[in-house]
């Protein structure tokens, strides 16, 4: 599948508008030329090379074109490890043929594209809110009707536009710290899915959130007597199932999956400055195979946190010194996702710095991705650590605390009230 970027994401749509407009700027151009030429020419009777001036025009471009050209460039990602491919972006360049204006595909990638263009632009960010607004309205009208029709409800047009609407409802609810439930990301029959390791840690979430939904339903009723202890045991015994069915992940993975251990010797002093807990950091293949990794940690800690709680307090140690240790390997992927960035920078910014192996180099891809989509691979694990801070060290605490916040200041999110760490050691 082609990449997508500025030069040629949209080129799909609108190629005939781009030729056009990029032969009339051409001329235009050489009409500036030849007549500061002759203007230089006419002076002076001669025209050396710098005295001639060179003026370029630039398209004039409306903010929904600059909006989808930045989402498409960023976000529509086709991985170069098929291994790792398990959403749903990469396929919408195959849809581009079929946009409209009008379209319920059109609207919701629209809605999708201004989200993200204005937490990137803080100048504009109020307008786009606006603009944001009335895009999901029109897409949710739109989704509605194509929902009526027996033909249209079955397109791959409105299957991609409810995943692009989910996208953006779940990414405006972290950027309002409003609460995100936990979304299915799996079909149900593995036999429908790509064989690979992000799928298959993908069925293995399906299990690990049967137990969450169990436990939060356990908790949230009235307990009777002997039915309370009974239930209790059964969603334990069921939490032990599923965590050791789960913990086999990583040796499924490939070898070039795993993660390299850089010493603390190693990382360059302004990403030690910004925060490296431990005495390493890992590096990883690419962002996208970091992230699959985070999912892994994040439900880590999610089926560990279940059966610490149900378990009695005497024996629990164990779960919760494996949640400290996944704490651990969490902590250990803030610099290859964040580098030494401290404060808010631009998407392309390539003045931060980012751990590498001796010898190598960073690449653009890295630093864009990491820009893109890394601050979202960090929040979830960070703050599900933060809902466990009872069973983290008090060191472990403090940095999710810091860095968590260090991602509401990079990205401009709305922090909830956070807790302060707890006073003694677990």
């Amino acid at each position: 599948m082609p990449r997508t970027g500025y030069q040629e994401g949209l080129d799909l749509v609108l190629r005939d508008q781009n030729q056009v407009a990029k032969a009339s700027t051409e001329r235009r151009r050489k009409d500036q030329i030849r007549r500061r030429t002759e203007k230089v020419e006419s002076s002076s009777g001669s025209a050396t090379p710098d005295t001639l001036l060179t003026i370029y025009s630039p398209l004039l471009e409306s903010q929904d074109v600059h909006a989808h050209q930045f989402f498409v460039s960023a976000y529509v990602k086709a991985t170069r490890d098929p291994r790792s491919e398990h959403g749903f972006l990469e396929l919408l360049p195959l849809l581009f043929d079929k946009l409209s204006s009008s379209s319920v595909l059109s609207l919701s990638l629209a809605a999708l594209s201004h989200c993200f263009f204005g937490a990137w632009e803080p100048a504009i960010r109020n307008a786009e809110r606006l603009t944001v607004q009335m895009y999901y309205t029109k897409a949710l009208g739109a989704l509605r009707k194509a929902l009526q029709d027996p033909g249209e409800c079955v397109s791959d047009e409105v299957l991609m536009a409810v995943c692009l609407l989910s996208f953006f409802e779940v990414s405006s609810a972290l950027a309002n710290s409003m609460p995100v439930p936990e979304a299915s990301e799996i079909w149900e029959d593995p036999g429908q899915m790509p064989y690979n390791p992000a799928t298959l840690l993908d069925t293995m979430r399906v299990q690990v959130a049967k137990v969450l939904a169990a436990a939060a339903e356990y908790a949230s009723s009235g307990n009777g007597e002997s039915l309370g202890d009974e239930r209790r045991s059964k969603i334990l015994s069921s939490a032990k199932t599923t965590f050791s069915r789960y913990d086999s992940w990583p040796s499924l993975v490939p070898q070039d999956w795993r993660p390299i251990a850089l010493q603390r010797s190693l990382i360059p002093q302004p990403i030690i400055d910004a925060g490296v807990h431990g005495d390493h950091c890992d590096l990883y293949p690419s962002m996208s195979v970091c992230e699959i990794w985070l999912i892994w940690y994040t439900s880590r800690v999610r089926i560990l946190s279940v059966i610490a709680d149900f378990e009695p307090l005497e024996s629990n140690q164990d779960a919760v010194l494996q949640m400290q240790r996944t704490a651990d390997d969490i902590f250990a992927a803030v610099p290859y996702v964040l580098g030494s960035k401290s404060e808010p920078a631009g998407m392309y910014n390539t003045m931060f710095v980012y751990p590498h192996l001796p010898g190598e180099t960073v690449s653009l891809e890295r630093y864009r991705s990491a820009a893109a989509f890394g601050g979202l691979a960090l929040w979830i694990p960070l703050s599900t650590l933060l809902d466990n801070m009872r069973y983290l060290m008090i060191d472990q605490s403090q940095f999710s605390l810091k860095h968590i916040r260090r991602l509401g200041r990079l990205y401009d999110v709305r922090m909830p009230s956070l807790e302060k760490p707890p006073t003694s050691e677990v």
